[in-house]
């Protein structure tokens, strides 16, 4: 029996950065994120003798995938029947699997497609061991962080967060909704200066954040207020108050990657060119947008409808990049 699930990235806005336990991805602290409803990825789960992964790109021909991706595929795999051993159902998950992965996402460019890869599996796992056990959205957020900490929030749809708990437990971090997608209708204008792959991905970049002298203030400023405040602006829908925590968060991932060792800096002439024109054209025309960027040097403008199309002009008008669209999207989900 194969099972089809669908899902989509999400746009950070308290940033997962940094871990308690790299190995299990628990995270040093909570993050919150906008489930996007596009672009999508689509994963097919079958049972299978041995691991086998297939992927394909958006024009639907087939890439071909590198032993460090198989690996993390199996890697992942494997802890998730680490952690089906604590619910009492290790045997559910088939020794092992035949995963197919049709995807619209451009790989590695800062558009999240980790979380919704890995979102989407756990979804697919999910639905396979139905007849064994009926997981909760907050057990199989705990799947999807095991492949990717920020595909946790994108099992959820709308307004969710990774909470970071506190043990070394596999399932002490996981993820919960906060307001669904039809609570606040935002938009998210997706500008990509470049479709090049980045040279070091999360994965890679992760345990370098406690190196950075300034890492520790990072995560007490999110224990301590940045979580709270992103989630009250989301549920009192204060679009000031979440432009100044959310860029002020993104600045602040930015200067703990460039002070780590070794330096990592994913943003580019491109980058700082377009955060400073959309800064000043929200000065000068009065917009409800803010910008945020995740590791890489894609530039994302969210904005309320209202400002939805003096946001796409802004965005059609940028030289050399490529442009997506999306708004608040549903959550991963199982396709019959």
């Amino acid at each position: 029996m194969s099972v089809t699930a669908g899902s989509t990235p999400n746009s950070a806005w308290i940033k997962y950065w940094g871990n308690r336990n790299d190995a299990l991805r628990l995270p040093m602290a909570d993050s919150f994120s906008m489930t996007l409803d596009s672009p999508t990825v689509e994963i097919t789960l079958d049972h299978a003798d041995v691991l086998s992964v297939r992927s394909f790109n958006p024009d639907g021909s087939e890439k071909e995938l590198g032993a460090v991706h198989i690996q993390r595929f199996g890697k992942t795999l494997e802890l998730v029947k680490q952690y089906l051993r604590t619910l009492g159902v290790e045997d559910a998950l088939p020794a092992s699997a035949l995963i197919t992965v049709r995807s619209q996402i451009p790989p590695a460019v800062g558009l999240a497609s980790s979380s919704a890869v890995f979102s989407c599996l756990a979804r697919a796992i999910q639905g396979l061991i139905l007849p064994a056990i009926e997981l909760t959205d907050e057990q199989t957020s705990v799947l999807a962080r095991l492949g990717s900490g920020s595909a946790a929030r994108s099992i959820f749809g709308g307004f969710s967060a990774l909470l970071a708990g506190e043990s070394d437990a596999i399932g002490s971090a996981y993820g919960r909704q906060y307001a669904d997608e039809h609570h606040w209708a935002l938009y998210n204008v997706i500008l990509v200066p470049s479709m090049h792959e980045k040279k070091v991905g999360s994965t890679e970049g992760h345990p370098t954040a406690h190196t950075s002298p300034h890492y520790a203030a990072r995560v007490q400023a999110i224990r301590t207020r940045r979580q709270r405040e992103c989630i009250d602006a989301v549920l009192t829908k204060d679009f000031e108050k979440l432009q100044h925590v959310v860029e002020e968060d993104c600045i602040d991932m930015h200067h703990v990657m460039r002070t780590s060792t070794p330096p990592l800096d994913y943003l580019t002439e491109d980058t700082h060119r377009i955060t400073r024109d959309i800064t000043e054209l929200r000065r000068s025309e009065h917009l409800p947008v803010f910008y945020t960027m995740d590791a890489g040097p894609t530039v994302q403008l969210l904005c309320t409808e209202e400002a939805r199309d003096r946001v796409l002009a802004f965005a059609r008008a940028q030289e050399g990049c490529a442009l997506f669209e999306a708004k608040t999207g549903p959550g991963a989900c199982l396709i019959p």
